[in-house]
Formats: structure tokens, sequence, C-alpha cells
């Protein structure tokens, strides 16, 4: 039997991702609010999500490092950071790992999280915190690469031939992206800079007000169909799994 890879997109930069016997989630958030933005599509369930094995968060700004949402996900994960939030973690009662880019994780026999560099501003919060995003990579296969939050820069393409399935940010919770963040285009050309096999874009259609969407609804719901637009002409040999928030797929590995 081919084996395969489970992907679902639970919303915002948050991703479930079944590798055989090892469950890892990205960026968690939980919720049905952030401040003035509501969640647009369904709020996860953490019991429904299961036990979740590693969870991997890419930087502190609240809609990515979530405490609350932290502490609902179900099982006794390994929690990994970047430097600087370890201790936030372990006061909410977890298992945390601390990593800067270049540094490697093992998570499971035969399985790593390598940190990686993202282009995205700190959160005043945690100013000792870096953006990074992860490389997961397991026996036999490529990687999986979830950006976390980043614009495109020159050096994604040194993880090229090494990713497998790009989990890639094509939106933000307003009309405008403002620095720091990848378009539906900028994702499809990193996306063929990476040279991935597959491409599943996220943070998108799911935090954003609520009078907003009666403005701009279209604006804020499309961002992944452009982003497989702009895929088909930039990035051609990629093949774009595009979920709305709650949807999954599988991968064959």
């Amino acid at each position: 039997m081919t084996p395969t890879i489970g992907v679902r997109y639970v919303g915002h930069a948050t991703v479930l991702l079944e590798l055989g016997g090892l469950r890892i989630l990205t960026d968690p958030f939980l919720r049905d609010r952030l401040g003035p933005l509501r969640r647009h599509g369904p709020t996860p369930l953490p019991a429904a999500l299961g036990p979740i094995d590693v969870v991997v968060v890419s930087h502190a700004h609240p809609d990515h490092f979530d405490r609350a949402s932290l502490k609902a996900v179900a099982g006794d994960p390994l929690v990994i950071v970047p430097r600087g939030l370890g201790g936030a973690v372990r006061r909410s009662g977890l298992r945390a790992r601390e990593v800067v880019a270049g540094e490697t994780v093992a998570i499971a026999p035969g399985w790593t999280v390598l940190a990686v560099p993202a282009r995205h501003w700190r959160s005043p919060a945690a100013p000792r915190a870096a953006s990074i995003g992860y490389l997961i990579e397991g026996p036999g296969r490529s990687g999986i690469y979830f950006a976390g939050d980043t614009a495109r820069f020159a050096a994604m393409a040194e993880l090229a031939d090494r990713v497998d399935i790009a989990l890639l940010p094509v939106g933000s919770w307003g009309p405008h992206l403002s620095p720091g963040h990848l378009s539906p285009r900028s994702a499809a050309e990193a996306a063929r800079d990476l040279r991935a096999r597959f491409a599943v874009p996220i943070h998108w259609g799911t935090l954003y007000p609520a009078k907003l969407e009666r403005l701009l609804g279209a604006r804020l719901r499309e961002p992944a169909a452009r982003f497989e637009a702009w895929a088909k002409r930039l990035a051609p040999a990629v093949e774009v799994r595009s979920l709305a928030p709650g949807e999954s797929t599988v991968i064959p590995a």
C-alpha cells in the first residue's frame, strides 16, 4: 500500500498533518474570535481533532501563538517554538522545545523538524522571538514545508528538492497585505522556487471582521482560487490542493 499524508486545513495557519501514526498541528488557533476578528467557517473542536503529538509554532503574533488554543490541544504534545517563547508554553503546563533557524529536532523514529528562516516582523510582546518556518522530514520521503507567515525571500530556493508538500500562506485578515506576507502571486512564485510536488494554500478565509465580509466578501474568500490560477501560470508542475477551512485531502507520499 502506498503511504499517504493526511492534510486537514483547520483554518488560518492551523493545519493538521497525519503522517502514519504521527500527528502534527501547526500554529493552532482554535477559537471563534480574536479581538475584532471573527472566525468564518467552522470553529474547530479540539477533541474532534484528536490527540496531537507535536505542535509547531512559527511566531509570536496572537493569531499564530494563542496560549488558550495551545492549552486546549488534546494529548501531551511537544510544542516547538522560536527561542523566547518556551517559558510561556511551559507556564501553560505544556512541554516546550525552543529552536532557532537551522536547528533540527528529532520528533519520532526517522522524523525530524528543521527550523528554517522566515521574513516576517517580530511581535512587540515577544521581541526576542524571531519568525521561522519548519521543514518536516521523514524516512524515505521529501519534506513538508510549513512557511508560517513570511514574505518571499531568495533563501527559500535553498529548500528546493527537499519539499514534497508546501503549506503556503496566501492571504490576510483584510483586503490588503502588509509587508511580510505572501500574496497569491508571490506564493505561486515560492511554490515554483521550492519545486514542490504539491501546494496547499493556507492563511485565508478564516479570520476577518464581520462587517468587512459584507463589504468585501469576495476579495476575502478568493485568495486560494487566485493562488491556484497563478500557480497554473508560474508553477505548472506543482499540483495545488485548495481546501476550505475544515476540509481535508490525502496526498501520496
